[in-house]
């Protein structure tokens, strides 16, 4: 095995499946935080969702209405009080901590609003990390981090701290950084709630040209009316519930 082979041990990888397979199912999920306190809250109340491999989905609703917290559980970033969450048919619930760490770094892409690079490395070093924490080759993970940044027009930035980079680019590096390991599904929390509308609108073509190309299945929480209606269909939630589903196409391509 070489080096950019190495994966942990018995940690389930998401399979190919057809377009019209459910690569996200959720039944009755819950999260309560402070639970027992006299504070209880009580952030979900039996999530039912179900998401396509390919599909664009946004997440909309007030503020305080679950949106964040259910991309968390989906991401994993937080355990849930009750319900389970299925990727590509495998139940999350019965991973251990250490096969949940390895499953969310090869399956899932996060990108966040603040883009969460790390000042200290270049573009290609943020980019690259992923794929040294799976072991990669170091000369390997490079040449695909820079293939990678590339392709998303930032090849004359490889070398250029985030500092030295404008908001849109900087998106564009942790866009770059979410897709190296080519993950299933790529979650987005208000990606472009920082960026000028010009910029989220170069942004948000980027992700439906990837979601074209490559089949990635993108789950945006957004504020945006103008962001959402760039997905195929909007999950409205309200006091921790989704209300109802807006189906598109909302705009002629």
């Amino acid at each position: 095995m070489t080096q950019n082979e190495v994966k942990f041990k018995e940690v389930p990888q998401v399979s190919q499946i057809d377009d019209t397979e459910v690569i996200l199912r959720i039944e009755g999920l819950h999260k309560r935080y402070n639970e027992g306190k006299s504070n209880e809250v009580h952030a979900l109340r039996g999530v039912d969702l179900e998401v396509r491999k390919g599909d664009m989905m946004a997440i909309m609703g007030p503020s305080g209405c679950g949106k964040t917290t259910l991309l968390n559980m989906i991401g994993h970033l937080d355990k849930n009080s009750g319900g389970e969450i299925f990727i590509s048919d495998i139940d999350t619930n019965n991973l251990s901590d250490g096969q949940m760490t390895a499953f969310r770094r090869d399956n899932i892409g996060f990108i966040f609003q603040l883009f969460n690079l790390f000042s200290f490395l270049t573009a290609v070093e943020n980019v690259e990390t992923p794929l040294l924490l799976k072991g990669y080759n170091s000369g390997i993970a490079r040449e695909q981090a820079k293939m990678l940044l590339r392709d998303l027009g930032m090849g004359d930035r490889l070398y250029h701290s985030p500092l030295e980079l404008s908001g849109g680019q900087q998106q564009r590096v942790a866009v770059a950084r979410a897709l190296i390991t080519d993950p299933a599904i790529i979650l987005g929390d208000e990606p472009t709630g920082d960026l000028d509308s010009t910029t989220s609108a170069e942004v948000m073509n980027l992700f439906r040209r990837i979601n074209k190309i490559n089949r990635q299945t993108f789950v945006l929480v957004t504020h945006n009316r103008w962001i959402a209606e760039r997905c195929d269909y909007i999950v409205h939630m309200l006091d921790g519930k989704i209300s109802h589903v807006e189906m598109g196409p909302f705009l002629e391509e």
